[in-house]
Order: C-alpha cells, then structure tokens, then sequence
C-alpha cells in the first residue's frame, strides 16, 4: 500500500503504561492499523471476586480503523490473555512464532475461537501489512520464541522491544540478536519502545541457564518430592527441571489441565526434546516412591482454582504435602499479588514442607532486562525518539531519565500512559490527543462494562440499602413502606436506629412529592435513591448502592 511519507502515523497505548500487564499498542496510519499484544492483568482486588482485567477497546470501536493486524510478541499471558476479546471485537489475521503461536491457539480453543486466523511470523522476514512493513527481530526472554518488532512506516522506523533481556547463554541457544538492532540503528530509528519491567534493577539480569545448577542441588538434597510452581509457558524453566530430574532418576508429573497441555505443546514446538518416560502421568506416581517424583503445579502467583493453590489448602483430590517435601515458587510476585502468594506461602509451611521463593532463595531469574541491558539496547539502536512500555508509572519514570542519560535528547524523551498518543510526521514526534482507555473485568464467562469494579468496590466499602414501597394504583398514595434492609451499612436486623430515622425522612420525602412523581415509578425511585444517599452521607459519611422497588397495588 503506497502512502506519501508525509503521511503521520500514530502511536496509541491503549495497555501497558503504567502497570504491569494489560499490553496493548495500537500503531495507525491512513485509517490502517496494526495492534501489537493484547494482554491481561491481574486484579489487586480478588477479594472482590475479580481475578482478570482487560484493555477497554472503546477507541477502536469508535475510531472505525481497518485493522491489518494483531502481532504477537511472546507467548505470556500479560500479552496474549486478550485475544478472544479482542477478536470476538475485531477479527483480524494473528501473527506470531510457532510457540507463540501455539499458546494462543490454545487459549482461543478454550474461548470458543478454534477457526481464528493465525500465521506464522518467522526472525528476519519482513511482512507488509498496508502502509507498514513489519520484521521480527529475535530476543532472549523467560518464554522461547520471543521477538522484538521493527514496524517501518511512512514516517520512520519504530523498534517495540517487547519483553527481553539479552541473555548470554539462552537454554534453547537463540540468541539475541545484538547485531540486527545494530544495522537497525545504522539504518535509523525515528522511535525505541522498550520494556521498563526491570530498570529498577541494577547490573545484568542472570541468565536463564543458570538456574539449572540451582535446581540441580535443590533436587539433589530432598529427601521427599520435589515441586516446582511456575507459569505454564515457561518452557525453559520446565526443560531444565525435567533435564535435572531425569539425571536424578525422578520422573516428571506435570499437575493440571493447563500444565499438562503446556507440556504437550512444548513437546509438539521441539522445546522439550527429552528422553521418553521424563514426563509422566499423575496416576503413574501413586506406584512410585516420594524420592523419585517431581511435580509441576501451577498457581505461583495464588490463583485460587490452581494446583498449587488446592496444595497449599489440603484440598487436591490425589496428591498431599508432607513434611520432607520441597516446594519452589520459581516466579517473580507480581505487583498485586503478594497478599495472595504470602498466605499460599504459609499454608505450605503448615502442611510441613519448606518452600523456596525468590526473596529467600536463588530460585528464579528474571526474563526482563536490568539497567546495564536497557542501556546496551538504547546504545545499538540509537533512537532519535524514545518511550518506555511495561511499567508501573515509576518504571517508566525511571527508563525515561535512564534514556536520557544514554544520550536521547530529553525533548525527544515521551513519558506515556494509558490512553496517551504520539503522533509522528516528517521525522518529528509530538503528543497526541489522548483517547479513552482502561480497564474492563473479566467476569466469569462474560465480560463486565467499566462500572462493574467501581460498583464492586462501592459494595465493599459502603454496602447496600434495598428500599421497598407500595404505591396505590387508584390515588398515587403511599399505601406500605418504606422498609428498609441493610446489607454491611448498619445492622441489618432492623435494630438500628439509622433505618429507624432514614425510613421516617424516605416517607416524609415520598408524601411531599406531587402526585406526577409518585405515579411515575422510574421517578420516584430516583428520589428514593436521592433521599437515601443524602441521609446515610450526612449521618454515618457512607455512600451505600441503593436498590429501590415500587411496587403498584
């Protein structure tokens, strides 16, 4: 697709600034867009029975853009966990590398999209989607199969680092490919969009392979089984436990639908070549002893339904901790996760394992890069322009002044969030409008609107009043009510003297009003709420939901 070079294009996060998780990146230009990951998050607030988020895809609702493209870093939920919404919304061709590929063509199995249109993208190999020219570039991340994106447009090249560290000895032995960002800087690159996750660490991150050694001592001096917990597409970590394992002369069972599908698949992409027999079923280790097992569980970020979870609370039907048994959680906590994790932790310790997590043991390297790789990144592509993604608002904060300090201009350093835009033309970047964007819930099988947090939340904090009236049909007169019921504002058995005298005021109010309200329910409802809300605020500082029911009779 020819377009002038004048043409702007446009740079939309709608996901991924300002937490962790949730990514989304819209890239536009002449009504032609690309999208770039289409992650969840998970909820800070599970006690309100709020386990996933997803990106609010208002603007691309309202914007009516032709959608080239969905393009796929990697393979981790935080950028994947979306696209059954997203395509239900948009349908669009899916690009991706084989593993990735393969984790979310299951994800969309599960969502009902088993026919989605999915292609394989390929390192090196340019593809043209419109006006743009798209080539992955391959990096070294915690997930194989992991790649960078050097998106050319009429306005210049834009390099999205995806999630990477540069690893020096990967498992899978892809390395990172330092010199192609090279030639991409000797070429010119008008904008770097890279990962922010670790700037708040100093040095280098470790290399993935060096968690074998650890695992292999660990493995070496349990005396019971040995669990390891970790996300399910983490296949380098998987390989080198089942590697270390199987030297060992333990078998591995893998312990969930979602584990034991993540092990299948990493069979099926070549990324566990192992020895037949490494893997096992779990009705194979009811013959075996305690010392020569291994098990894969799932859930090291708490998730309640999880394998680890049902092992940390005495409730998975076949398999029970023990004392001599060792548990790992081979992850880092994420950002609203910790309250969850520390009370998994400790219900571990009381079945009588020990367990191993990061801050008390060497037991997981992180696949994002520290401060010295985000500075080797900045130096090989030499960006005129710069933003950094992936981040809490004090990551991007931080990688905005990092990238100043490894030679970006600050005027050409953009500090983005949520719903903010840059607009490039003729080599020149400049803020643009910002549009709407958010978070939506992810409720059961549904999806809930935007309001549906906020009211969750209002519930919690402030409870419910539920408001009965009946209203005569004939003459408009209050014939029975008001009753009151409290749900976690005041008791709710009736004794509190604040229904007393709410209920007394919601009467006078109601008998006050002319005969029009009361024989209209929709309105009279709405001074039912109004009436409420105003007594509980002034009374106890409370705002609770008010359901009202008139009834006519």
């Amino acid at each position: 697709m020819a377009v002038a070079k004048s043409t702007p294009v446009r740079v939309v996060a709608l996901g991924g600034l300002g937490e962790i998780g949730l990514n989304l990146m819209v890239v536009e230009c002449a009504q032609s867009a690309i999208i770039i990951d289409a992650g969840v998050m998970f909820a800070e607030e599970r006690e309100l029975g709020v386990g996933l988020l997803l990106p609010d895809l208002t603007y691309l609702e309202e914007s009516r853009l032709n959608l080239e493209a969905i393009i796929l870093t990697h393979a981790h939920e935080d950028h994947i966990g979306a696209l059954a919404y997203l395509l239900r919304r948009f349908p669009a061709p899916v690009y991706g590398t084989k593993v990735t590929l393969a984790f979310a063509r299951r994800g969309l199995a599960e969502d009902g999209l088993a026919g989605a249109d999915l292609r394989e993208l390929h390192p090196g190999a340019e593809i043209e989607f419109g006006p743009f020219r798209v080539e992955p570039v391959r990096v070294t991340h915690s997930t194989p199969d992991s790649v960078a994106l050097a998106i050319r447009t009429p306005a210049g090249m834009i390099v999205h680092s995806g999630d990477f560290k540069i690893d020096p000895a990967p498992v899978d032995g892809q390395q990172f490919d330092t010199e192609r960002f090279a030639q991409l800087g000797e070429e010119g690159v008008a904008l770097l969009l890279s990962d922010s996750t670790n700037v708040e660490r100093s040095g280098r991150s470790g290399s993935e392979s060096s968690m074998k050694p650890v695992l292999k001592e660990l493995i070496a001096r349990t005396r019971g089984r040995f669990f390891l917990s970790s996300f399910s597409s983490h296949l380098h970590r998987i390989r080198q436990l089942a590697e270390v394992a199987h030297e060992a002369g333990r078998y591995v069972v893998p312990l969930g639908r979602r584990m034991a599908e993540s092990v299948r698949l990493g069979m099926e992409t070549g990324q566990l070549s192992l020895p037949p027999g490494t893997f096992i079923e779990r009705a194979e280790a009811d013959f075996l002893e305690a010392r020569k097992l291994v098990f894969l569980a799932s859930g090291s970020q708490g998730e309640p339904l999880s394998a680890l979870a049902k092992l940390a609370a005495d409730t998975h039907p076949q398999i029970h901790v023990e004392r001599n048994d060792v548990v790992v959680l081979s992850s880092r906590f994420i950002p609203g996760n910790e309250r969850t994790i520390n009370t998994l932790v400790n219900n571990l310790f009381k079945r009588g394992a020990e367990v191993l997590y990061d801050a008390v043991a060497p037991v997981h390297v992180s696949g994002h890069a520290s401060l010295d790789e985000l500075i080797e990144l900045i130096r090989l592509v030499r960006p005129a322009h710069f933003v950094p993604i992936h981040g809490e608002y004090r990551h991007l904060k931080r990688h905005h002044a990092l990238a100043i300090e490894a030679g970006v201009p600050e005027a050409n350093c953009f500090l983005l969030e949520d719903g903010a835009s840059l607009v490039m033309e003729r080599g020149e970047l400049r803020r643009g409008r910002a549009v709407t964007a958010g978070r939506i819930v992810a409720d059961g099988e549904g999806l809930g609107d935007p309001a549906l947090l906020r009211e969750r939340r209002a519930l919690a904090h402030d409870g419910t009043v539920i408001a009965i009236v009946a209203i005569s049909g004939r003459n408009g007169k209050l014939v029975a009510g008001p009753d009151l019921l409290s749900r976690g504002v005041v008791s709710g058995d009736g004794s509190s003297p604040h229904i007393a005298r709410a209920r007394a005021e919601l009467s006078t109010r109601i008998r006050s009003v002319s005969a029009t309200v009361r024989d209209d329910p929709e309105r009279l409802k709405d001074e039912m709420v109004r009436t409420l809300r105003r007594y509980f605020g002034d009374a106890i500082n409370k705002r609770p939901i008010i359901v009202p029911y008139v009834m006519e009779v």
